[in-house]
């Protein structure tokens, strides 16, 4: 019998206030070390299907 693998495959993805998302964390860094965004990247890991733009608006508009 074969096992289904049922994990789900995530990914993190970096973003700023402005609404600006990322998924490397080394350009993230370097970002953020030129205040490119004028805030702070905040981090949240996300499914790899989820719609990302959707998700760091939603995010946004909690801290809004």
């Amino acid at each position: 019998m074969d096992c289904l693998n049922t994990s789900t495959q995530n990914q993190m993805i970096y973003y700023w206030l402005d609404g600006y998302w990322i998924t490397d964390k080394e350009e993230a860094e370097l970002m953020d070390s030129i205040n490119a965004f004028g805030s702070l990247h905040q981090v949240v890991e996300l499914p790899v299907n989820a719609n990302i733009d959707q998700e760091v608006s939603r995010l946004l508009k909690q801290v809004a």
